[in-house]
């Protein structure tokens, strides 16, 4: 029989076993003790981690992106045999014979994902979601978003690899100088209620680097969702509009003017909106070029800017 047919076997029998070995704070168990060679990936964050190792030739599936990769790591994910939109069936997963399953958030082993942690701990096959997905109240995203890169290089033995990537965040950390204050809002998605970067967010951590404050930072969460009502009694100074391939900066745009009482908000009466990727929201390797993007749009809308 072989490896392929045993799996599905034992997926029709739903056979499951608890990992072995202690789990870490985000439930997964030990990490492979060799550099994996058929990885199933999930969640753009965690993809461009992976890509930006070079470690594209261990990659077998990959998919779930929210925005545009950046040009320089296409090319990679143009290679990997499987690309998915949204999440493959347990089943798809299981047929591709992976020795590690890695999801950028939890939800990639909840209901609707890819399927139950057991289910692939059962048939051998290792799971892992990256720490900056299953953040606690408290957590810095930035250490996170490192301490991620760092402990997939060191997995997948590109260590001098991961060293280059945190020191472009740090890089771009610097960018973020304090300014004269400015209060943000964050605008993520949603018609009726508004959703947005809660206290415990990246976006929070950088803008108060650069003496910026985002207007829900007193809003438990790394995303909260929150009213109209608290964002027309905070009137920003700023808009910042997460552009996502599902849900297009343009459009949010175009939804907050076209309420006329949203449309009377400070930032749209005096242009100050602008526009970021929704990538750019979620620690990871991209969180330098953030930090850089913020700094540019908070000296533009500065005095003397």
């Amino acid at each position: 029989m072989t490896r392929l047919a045993a799996a599905l076997l034992l997926l029709c029998l739903g056979v499951m076993a608890g990992p072995a070995g202690a789990a870490d704070g985000c439930g997964n168990p030990p990490l492979p003790d060799s550099p994996p060679e058929r990885v199933v990936v999930v969640h753009q964050h965690a993809i461009e981690i992976l890509l930006a190792l070079g470690v594209t030739d261990r990659i077998v599936a990959a998919g779930y992106l929210d925005d545009a990769l950046p040009p320089d790591l296409q090319a990679g994910f143009d290679r990997i045999p499987v690309r998915f939109d949204r999440y493959l069936a347990t089943e798809a997963v299981v047929g591709l014979l992976p020795d590690l399953v890695l999801g950028g958030f939890a939800a990639a082993f909840g209901i609707g994902g890819l399927g139950p942690r057991e289910t692939f701990a059962g048939l051998g096959m290792p799971t892992h979601v990256l720490a900056s997905g299953c953040m606690t109240a408290g957590d810095d995203p930035v250490a996170t978003a490192i301490a991620d890169i760092r402990q997939m290089g060191a997995l997948f033995d590109r260590r001098q690899r991961a060293d280059a990537l945190v020191a472009e965040i740090e890089a771009g950390l610097a960018a973020l100088t304090p300014g004269p204050a400015v209060t943000v809002f964050i605008y993520d998605g949603g018609e009726k209620t508004p959703y947005t970067v809660g206290r415990d967010g990246l976006l929070t951590r950088l803008l108060a680097r650069a003496g910026a404050r985002n207007a829900f930072d007193d809003t438990p969460g790394r995303w909260a969702t929150v009213s109209w009502e608290a964002v027309l009694a905070r009137d920003p100074d700023l808009i910042l509009l997460v552009d996502t391939a599902a849900d297009p900066a343009p459009l949010k745009e175009r939804r907050l003017r076209a309420d006329p009482a949203l449309a009377g908000l400070r930032a749209l009466q005096t242009g100050q909106v602008a526009t970021l990727a929704f990538s750019e929201t979620v620690a990871g390797i991209r969180t330098g070029l953030a930090a850089r993007h913020l700094a540019r749009i908070l000296d533009a809308i500065r005095p003397g800017g």
